[in-house]
């Protein structure tokens, strides 16, 4: 079970996010796959993120013949250090403008935290908080300079809510993305235009609302 979280802050009333261009981590499969073959079908251009250049460009084959859309890929890690920085002059040498920033990347651990590889752990939680924390930071000013309007989403879990066992790292990860949102909704209160929520309790596609 996955917890979506968006802020949304500056969206003009009546905004169509046909064409605009959204980027999507973790999207070479599951949950992000499932966001931007959404996006794609109400039109969206993406740029899509995951570490498998091969699978993402079967994808955007894929949804380049199905709607007409533009998409860029971009192969990258973004457990390792520097790597969001990286993406964000990438996507400047580019030229495109992020409109929608899905922050979908991430990974879970499972056993005993003193055995579980410690360099593992901190690649989790460096892909799943510091990566988040620095795309946001990265790519939010941008967007809500721009008048058309900006949207962040950030994938979370029902972990985040309560000590998870064979899990610690996993869902104290969660936890910080969970309090992240609220505390950075509250300082943007002012400048949202409307905020949401949603818990699936199935694995079922992914469907966004405009």
């Amino acid at each position: 079970m996955f917890l979506y979280y968006n802020i949304v802050t500056k969206r003009r009333v009546g905004y169509d996010n046909a064409r605009e261009m959204a980027l999507v981590t973790g999207a070479s499969s599951g949950i992000g796959e499932q966001f931007a073959r959404q996006l794609a079908k109400q039109g969206s251009h993406l740029v899509l993120v995951a570490r498998s250049e091969s699978k993402l460009e079967s994808l955007t084959s894929e949804l380049r013949k199905m709607y007409g859309i533009k998409t860029e890929v971009i192969s990258m890690d973004l457990s390792k250090e520097g790597t969001p920085s990286e993406l964000y002059q990438k996507c400047r040498l580019l030229k495109v403008d992020i409109e929608m920033l899905i922050n979908n990347a991430g990974f879970a651990t499972h056993g005993l935290f003193e055995q579980v590889s410690g360099e593992r752990q901190h690649e989790e939680v460096m892909l799943n908080v510091a990566a988040v924390v620095d795309m946001t930071h990265l790519f939010l000013p941008g967007m809500l300079r721009r008048s058309s309007g900006a949207v962040v989403i950030n994938v979370a879990s029902t972990a985040g809510f309560q000590p998870l066992p064979y899990m610690a790292v996993y869902g104290a990860t969660k936890a910080f993305i969970l309090s992240l949102l609220n505390r950075y909704g509250l300082k943007t209160a002012t400048e949202a235009s409307n905020s949401s929520h949603f818990v699936p309790v199935r694995r079922t596609p992914v469907s966004l609302m405009s």
